[in-house]
């Protein structure tokens, strides 16, 4: 908003033609994306995004190195199937991937229309430790019918 631009009034070059409610509402209506009064929500929906993103960065390494160990012994004749392994890993990373972009969409929008958004931010983080933990199941699931089938075979 600029002077040019003063609600209620004709357009003007300066501010010195308004008076003080024109000029008192061009201040209320031209604060920032981070105004004094909303600090502690806009810092804790960062650190809870940036906690997010963090967590998806290890998520997604762990499960990298995770895949490669599980199916560098994975074999048709043990009755292994490295598509468990790559869905479990997609689920943990893909989920709290896609929940992240959509938490931060969100977090801007609220921003954007002077909102409180730390609360999106923590739906977003739980929902992607929920996918996290969904994948790592279906992941650990894999390895036990492996392990399990495996150890049957070699018991007599």
């Amino acid at each position: 908003m600029t002077w040019s631009n003063v609600p209620g009034g004709p357009p003007q070059s300066s501010p010195s033609g308004a008076t003080d409610a024109q000029r008192a509402a061009w201040e209320q209506g031209g604060t920032t994306l981070f105004p004094a009064a909303r600090l502690a929500d806009r810092i804790s929906t960062v650190l809870l995004l940036a906690f997010g993103a963090v967590m998806t960065i290890v998520t997604a390494i762990v499960g990298v190195i995770a895949v490669i160990s599980a199916t560098a012994t994975c074999d048709a004749s043990a009755g292994c199937s490295p598509g468990t392994y790559f869905g479990g890993t997609a689920i943990a990373v893909g989920g709290s991937f896609v929940i992240g972009v959509a938490t931060v969409v969100l977090a801007i929008g609220a921003w954007i229309r002077r909102r409180s958004s730390w609360w999106i931010a923590a739906v977003g983080f739980v929902l992607a430790i929920a996918c996290i933990t969904w994948g790592g199941a279906v992941f650990a699931s894999a390895a036990d019918s492996e392990t399990g089938s495996s150890s049957v075979g070699s018991t007599a």
